[in-house]
């Protein structure tokens, strides 16, 4: 798992008018003065894809528990969860634009969600398309609590083992030009947390997603979405312990309704038709997209798909400190931060864990 992440590390840096400065300064203009509380982690134009008569059907995954119906609008949001909280001064002005900047990213994305509606089924190579939905779908990765919990980790990690790492992606650096790479962008580990929330679409998952093979799959019944719905699947013969990130991942999905998922194979795969999933292979991916939940699943009102599905309970990582680094073998400790920074698998652990979903997509 160590090598194949360490690997996809150095920097594919994807431009895009969405990610630059500019874009991010009309955000801020047009923030001023918002009072915006209820910030949401995933878009309500995208939720209310599964509203019957404008609800959905939210179920706690851990404990399999259905909540009651409700509006798109009521799920998937925190409170200021992307701002910080007042200082002694004032409210951190600069950071009140982030929900701003990902609503105006939402908006031309329901359009393109829509022109992928009109594909129905089948390979899409619209360029134009898919470099905004790797923007869109990339921030849709970063922008969740997962993420920032991946993130603080990985800021807040012993500084010995982030060195070693460093210096493991960057053989080359050394003295002064290491401890530059050393250094974190802002002194606040949450801010430092947004900037990862961008940088990390800008230089890795922006351009692993755009360059995939993408096609929309029909699926024979009906499939749910989740709280983390942009899903890496390593595929065969990597095992559910592995992360090897949305470069080297065979396959990444996103549910686009109750009835099509978006389906992004790795670029020396192939698709391989029918573009339609039977009742088994929609079966097995309601098992991935339950298990990829952080919290909860979304589905239909009346579905009553995710509260049958037998999911482990995501483990809790172990924490290292600076006192435990010193005492583990460099590979061990790099392994920790590195678990600790990306999404395991909730099967990780588990000697009944299933087969990777659809079989054709890895041939």
């Amino acid at each position: 798992m160590q090598s194949n992440f360490l690997d996809q590390l150095p920097a594919m840096q994807f431009d895009h008018p969405w990610l630059s400065e500019d874009f991010a300064e009309v955000s801020r203009e047009q923030a001023v003065g918002s009072n915006s509380r209820d910030h949401h982690y995933v878009p309500f134009f995208y939720l209310k894809r599964w509203a019957v008569e404008m609800e959905i059907q939210p179920v706690v995954i851990d404990s399999t528990t259905s909540e009651r119906p409700k509006s798109p609008r009521q799920v998937g949001y925190l409170r200021h969860f992307y701002s910080l909280p007042k200082t002694d001064e004032t409210m951190d002005l600069p950071l009140k634009w982030i929900e701003k900047h990902l609503s105006r990213i939402e908006s031309p994305c329901a359009e393109r969600l829509r022109q992928l509606d009109q594909i129905k089924t089948g390979k899409t190579m619209d360029a134009p398309l898919k470099r905004d939905l790797s923007v869109f779908l990339g921030l849709q990765r970063t922008r969740t609590p997962s993420h920032r919990e991946y993130s603080m980790a990985i800021i807040k990690g012993p500084l010995g083992a982030k060195q070693e790492l460093v210096k493991r992606m960057n053989p080359t650096l050394t003295g002064l030009a290491l401890a530059a790479a050393m250094q974190p962008n802002y002194a606040d580990d949450r801010l430092e947390a947004f900037h990862l929330m961008f940088s990390d679409v800008r230089n890795v998952i922006g351009k692993a997603l755009f360059q995939r093979r993408w096609a929309v799959y029909e699926t024979a019944t009906p499939i749910i979405t989740c709280d983390d719905p942009v899903i890496a699947l390593a595929g065969p013969p990597s095992t559910r312990s592995s992360f090897v990130g949305f470069q080297k991942s065979a396959v990444v999905i996103y549910p686009l309704d109750p009835f099509h998922i978006l389906v992004m194979l790795r670029a020396d795969l192939k698709h391989r038709g029918p573009f339609k999933l039977d009742e088994e292979e929609a079966e097995s991916i309601n098992l991935e997209i339950a298990a990829s939940a952080t919290k909860t699943t979304f589905e239909r009102v009346g579905d009553n798909i995710a509260k049958s599905l037998n999911i482990p309970i995501r483990e809790i990582t172990r924490e290292i400190s600076e006192e435990d680094f010193a005492n583990l073998d460099h590979d061990e400790a790099i392994r920790i931060i590195l678990n600790q920074g990306t999404p395991r698998s909730r099967w990780a652990s588990s000697a009944q864990a299933p087969d990777w979903p659809v079989p054709r997509w890895y041939k």
